[in-house]
């Protein structure tokens, strides 16, 4: 498997003109791990968030059943620390806190922290991202146009379909933006020239 994602990335990089990206986020798969290390030796490594927090209920169900309290304080850990000392001083109250000194666990995700933990991560840019959330979303997109089985004669047919929709919906909320005025919530100035600037989804989180 390593194997495949070596001529993969080489593959990628050939396209690029021999560039590298300063950042790649992956999910903990140590054969793409040791691929990385191999074709982009300066690349930082960074392991996606979402994926390591989805499997602590899992490992420590245990702690999360007992303690009302836990997942509040990891979270706090993870999420709010803003120096590596905090961070490394609030892990360690934690694992004297609820007993997790000896989680093997832990330990493992421990030792790899620089590549997942923010504390470690504030100086390397990387677009406000911390896990492959965008990547899974456009996955999910084209899964309804190809598949593992789809001919590569049929492969660009099917590309160019998807992206002819995506066009599509993003003109049609174009068009209502235009043609319908959005419900402002302040007399603010600024919230009615976002109105004329958004589509209503990104105006409404603003």
């Amino acid at each position: 498997m390593a194997e495949s994602y070596t001529w993969l990335l080489r593959t990628w990089q050939e396209a690029m003109l021999g560039r590298a990206p300063s950042t790649i986020i992956t999910d903990d798969d140590k054969a793409m791990a040791k691929a990385i290390v191999e074709v982009l030796p300066n690349t930082t490594h960074r392991l996606c968030l979402w994926h390591i927090l989805q499997k602590f209920p899992e490992h420590l169900a245990h702690v999360y059943n007992k303690f009302l309290d836990f997942q509040r304080d990891f979270r706090h850990c993870i999420h709010e620390t803003i120096t590596i000392s905090e961070f490394e001083e609030e892990w360690a109250s934690i694992l004297m806190k609820y007993d997790l000194g000896e989680n093997n666990w832990l330990q493992n995700l421990y030792i790899r922290r620089e590549k997942w933990v923010l504390a470690y991560l504030r100086t390397t840019f990387c677009a406000g991202m911390s896990t492959t959330q965008r990547s899974e979303s456009m996955n999910k997109f084209f899964k309804d146009y190809v598949r593992s089985s789809t001919m590569v004669s049929d492969f660009v047919h099917q590309y160019k379909a998807a992206i002819d929709a995506r066009c599509f919906k993003e003109k049609k909320k174009d068009v209502r933006m235009k043609s319908t005025r959005a419900i402002l919530k302040t007399p603010l100035k600024i919230e009615e020239e976002a109105s004329l600037i958004y589509t209503r989804k990104p105006f409404m989180i603003f």
